[in-house]
């Protein structure tokens, strides 16, 4: 089965550089896209990446990140106004007889190889999966005063995560739809819907958490310097 993966970084987030996007911030001893790459590099089950930046920043990128160490890397490509627009111009190079298609947020670095694997195999069976994880804290909708307007039920609540994978002709179609009607969502899942389809949810994990803040960016090092000294441990074995 021929996999391509749409590595979305082209937002201009500048957290924790005044020179440069986070994406391309290091950590851990590397830059985050960096480690995001070596992600899908690794998956045996991954034909193809396609990496979108921020544009105007596509040689920036080129001199940055460890580019030629990756095998599988097809393309840089230069992202939109919003995250749907990058996608969409990554979804542009996915060879027509490819059968999934996973998106995955640049800024998620510690994304498993076992979730990878899982949301390959359910995208064999259903036509888009996310990855979610339980809410763990209440949550509460209030009003434009801040004042509480109910409690919602965290049973059914779930906190969305990358990679998501489609079959690709429903994620070329989705977005081919929110091009020509102006459509917004939060993730390519939420185009998806807006197509009438049904998205399948899976397990996702605690540890693959999106870098948006500093407490974020703390976090992950934490995990990566961590899983660098077991891997090293078992490599001295």
């Amino acid at each position: 089965m021929k996999v391509e993966v749409v590595i979305a970084g082209g937002g201009r987030g500048t957290r924790f550089s005044n020179s440069q996007p986070k994406q391309f911030c290091s950590i851990a001893g590397k830059p985050i896209l960096d480690w995001t790459l070596s992600r899908f590099e690794n998956s045996p089950l991954v034909t193809y990446i396609i990496l979108v930046v921020p544009r105007g920043m596509k040689e920036k990128a080129k001199k940055i990140l460890l580019l030629d160490s990756y095998k599988k890397l097809k393309l840089v490509t230069e992202g939109g106004e919003e995250r749907s627009d990058s996608v969409h111009n990554g979804l542009i190079f996915v060879d027509n007889d490819t059968q999934v298609v996973l998106v995955h947020d640049g800024v998620r670095p510690l994304v498993s190889p076992s979730l990878i694997q899982s949301v390959i195999k359910y995208t064999e069976t259903y036509a888009a999966v996310v990855p979610g994880v339980s809410v763990k804290e209440t949550i509460k909708e209030k009003d434009e005063y801040d004042v509480v307007v109910k409690t919602l039920g965290r049973d059914k609540l779930r906190l969305i995560q990358t990679p998501q994978g489609f079959k690709y002709p429903i994620i070329k179609k989705a977005h081919q739809q929110a091009k020509v009607q102006n459509l917004k969502a939060s993730d390519d899942a939420g185009l998806v819907e807006k197509l009438g389809e049904k998205v399948k949810i899976i397990p996702g994990e605690d540890s693959n958490i999106k870098i948006t803040t500093s407490f974020d960016f703390e976090m992950a090092e934490l995990l990566l310097r961590e899983e660098q000294r077991t891997y090293e441990m078992w490599n001295r074995i």
